[in-house]
């Protein structure tokens, strides 16, 4: 199978260049040649710049597949309509790695049903959640007008394993792993979501041998996952003696912990419930299926303990010490777990 790649340089990008190889496709990366270009030395490279309009170098040539992972530009549908239109007749496929973000509201065990973020209206002037959310479905509907059914729509929640370079997930089993007294979000019983980058492009690759198409939400595990449940396996891989001082959501926010980005996986209160909820049955019916918990925190941690990336997640040890200070101080005893 020859693929052509999108970026193929950072997180998930290089899991699906890597277990492409790895299954003896031809692989060909097309992208700015800016970040890691050192990596994959017997891989095609092709050299544009889609933000520009630059896709000289991908006329004229033939692929089976093209799968595409563009996010955070605010000219996103842009971005993806110029390249999805001239790969039409040069591939047979196109997957668009979307989010759960497009969906508008949230329910529990929803499907991909779930209505999206309007998408006839400006894009967006500024980034944030719901810009991106908007931004991605305007990009959906790119992909299915030019592509119909030769189009595949991948919508993962939290992507997570090595090579992630957001830390959020990472963040935990680090945290856990360096001991002591770690501070936990509001409660044991919150729901996770998350799916690892393995799973996900091993999976979307056998939907396009396959020849699948159409929309499927790629979140797991495949059983309700507590979070009181994540910290603990996370302790117990990394064999350490951290301790759970679980904070109620009033003594957090009045320290002005951002959710998600300084305590990832802590949700504002309308999303705790719902947002970590959605259905992945037409995933699992389609063959999705994940490796244990405890294997994908192994190989974070053991990755992580190598490479040592400074992220932008994350709560500061200060910030820590001072909240957690002030539970004791005031003999505040939320949860134990």
């Amino acid at each position: 199978m020859k693929v052509l790649i999108l970026g193929g340089t950072q997180f998930l990008g290089r899991h699906f260049v890597e277990i492409a190889l790895n299954q003896g496709y031809q692989v060909t990366l097309f992208n700015r040649g800016q970040t890691n270009n050192s990596l994959y030395p017997n891989v095609e490279k092709l050299v544009g710049d889609r933000v520009k309009g630059d896709l000289a170098a991908l006329k004229g040539r033939k692929w089976d597949v093209a799968i595409d992972t563009a996010g955070y530009f605010l000219n996103l549908p842009q971005l993806v309509q110029e390249t999805a239109e001239l790969l039409k007749d040069s591939v047979s496929t196109y997957v668009f790695v979307s989010t759960i973000s497009v969906y508008a509201e949230f329910q529990t065990n929803a499907d991909e049903m779930l209505p999206l973020y309007p998408i006839n209206q400006e894009p967006p002037q500024e980034m944030n959640a719901e810009a991106y959310g908007t931004l991605k479905a305007m990009a959906e509907s790119v992909v299915q007008k030019v592509y119909a059914r030769r189009g595949l729509i991948v919508r993962p929640g939290l992507i997570v394993g090595p090579y992630d370079n957001t830390g959020r997930f990472t963040y935990w089993i680090r945290r856990i792993s360096q001991g002591g007294e770690v501070l936990a979000p509001e409660s044991p019983e919150l729901p996770v979501q998350y799916i690892d980058a393995r799973d996900l492009v091993q999976w979307i690759y056998r939907l396009i041998l396959t020849h699948k198409n159409g929309v499927y939400n790629a979140v797991g595990p495949d059983y309700y996952l507590k979070l009181g449940q994540f910290l603990a396996t996370c302790q117990q891989v990394t064999s350490s003696n951290a301790t759970f001082t679980w904070v109620p959501r009033e003594i957090l926010e009045s320290y002005k912990v951002e959710h998600w980005q300084e305590l990832p996986l802590w949700l504002p209160p309308n999303l705790q419930n719902t947002f970590p909820c959605l259905s992945n049955s037409k995933a699992l019916t389609n063959g999705l299926n994940f490796r244990s918990l405890t294997q994908t925190i192994h190989d974070i941690w053991r990755w992580d303990l190598v490479e040592q990336l400074e992220y932008a997640s994350g709560l500061s040890r200060d910030k820590e010490t001072a909240i957690l200070q002030f539970m004791d101080k005031n003999n505040i005893i939320y949860h134990s777990y």
